[in-house]
């Protein structure tokens, strides 16, 4: 049976755990102490126990997985076939915790961590293994969602890559691989989707709420962007924002919103705070925040262009009915500029178009993959979209990268 060594037995570490136990790997979980590690083992136990009695496993399967999991100390490793760091998100700690414990690894041993915001590279350096470090990005909660970036740092092996890309996919996951680039590919490319939401609201073309059903009624998005930052919370979606924005050079499409980020100053986060965009204190949600009062509230004459793009982006015309003019201009922004960022990301080297769609489809549930879904809208409609929106600006946000020079992102 192949081991894995898991550092952290927090709720990242422990889905993992459970990920990989549950695909017939055994675990030697690890953290600062054996009594962490067997309260993890218990909070497996009863997830394992839920999906038993929800049919999605049977009890045997449920006990073999569990017996999988073994608490260890770092000392116990030197079985381990591929490690992964699931801690603190601090380079420094990162690099402490790990440097004892290569010291018992076996030198083939794969080792990767599962940072969504520090560099892989830096990493590999720093605990003199390079060549076998990479990035396995699981996203939360790791027994659920079914994406693995995995990230190649500048000196990894492509055996290595092959490797983890075939383990996350024996554990029932599905792949996306990518460069070791600021945000990887699902933390960057989904920036627009709340950016750009937040703009159509800073424009006064309707409340959260109304542009929330834009995006699930026409695009068909299981949340709108404001109920998906409300979730997230803002605090954390804005310090994503604002890391990723600085590491790629302060592009325009990248920039923090005020709106979202007084947000986070008068403490209203979302959900955990029971207020943001939102007040989920109620058995419904309420919308409590409102376009500013002093906000422009025209649509720039691109009420033409948005119903043809509407149209070429859904196969259900009769959403495009349900909703308002506006509405559809907001869908048309917000798409719009998701589908750029894409490209963007792809012009940048971060992962191929094919990567890129994997993992926005299964990392945050887009009903479909970027470049298929431009390719269904026409490539010539989505650039002249995109030419009408930026006139519409003065930030040049929506300049694609097929008429820019490229100094709009590369980091």
């Amino acid at each position: 049976m192949p081991t894995v060594g898991i550092l952290g037995a927090g709720a990242m570490g422990a889905g993992i755990a459970q990920v990989a136990s549950t695909a017939q790997w055994r675990v030697r979980l690890i953290d600062v102490d054996l009594p962490t590690c067997e309260a993890a083992k218990q909070s497996i136990a009863k997830r394992l126990a839920r999906n038993v009695e929800k049919n999605r496993m049977s009890q045997s399967e449920a006990d073999a997985a569990f017996a999988n999991i073994l608490p260890s100390t770092h000392e116990d490793v030197s079985d381990c076939d591929l490690f992964i760091e699931a801690i603190v998100e601090d380079l420094n700690i990162k690099v402490s915790a790990l440097k004892p414990i290569l010291a018992r690894l076996g030198t083939e041993a794969i080792i990767a961590t599962n940072t969504s915001s520090l560099s892989v590279s830096d990493l590999g350096e720093r605990i003199g293994a390079a060549d076998r470090t990479c990035g396995m990005h699981f996203f939360n909660p790791a027994p659920i969602m079914k994406l693995v970036e995995v990230v190649r740092g500048n000196a990894t092996q492509p055996s290595v890559l092959d490797r983890v890309s075939s383990i996350a996919r024996d554990w029932n996951k599905q792949v996306a691989q990518c460069a070791d680039t600021p945000g990887f590919i699902v933390n960057r490319v989904a920036r627009p989707y709340y950016l750009e939401a937040f703009r159509c609201l800073e424009d006064g073309l309707a409340d959260p709420a109304a542009i929330d059903d834009a995006m699930k009624t026409i695009g068909g998005f299981r949340m709108g962007p404001f109920e998906l930052t409300d979730f997230i919370g803002h605090d954390v979606n804005t310090a994503t924002t604002r890391s990723i924005w600085e590491q790629w050079n302060r592009p325009s499409r990248l920039a923090p919103v005020a709106i979202q980020e007084q947000l986070v100053s008068d403490g209203t986060l979302g959900r955990k705070t029971g207020c943001g965009v939102y007040d989920w204190s109620g058995e419904q949600p309420v919308c409590v925040l409102r376009p500013p009062q002093d906000a422009a509230t025209g649509v720039s004459n691109l009420d033409d262009i948005a119903i043809r793009f509407c149209e070429a982006a859904t196969a259900n015309p009769e959403s495009i009915a349900r909703c308002s003019d506006r509405q559809r201009v907001i869908f048309t922004r917000i798409l719009a500029a998701i589908i750029n960022e894409a490209a963007w990301a792809a012009h940048d080297g971060v992962a191929t178009e094919a990567d890129i769609d994997i993992a926005m489809q299964a990392g945050v549930n887009y009903p479909h993959g970027l470049f298929n879904w431009s390719r269904d809208i026409g490539s010539d409609l989505v650039v002249m979209t995109l030419s009408a929106l930026n006139a519409t600006t003065d930030d040049g946000r929506f300049i694609p990268p097929l008429i820019d020079s490229g100094e709009h992102g590369s980091p």
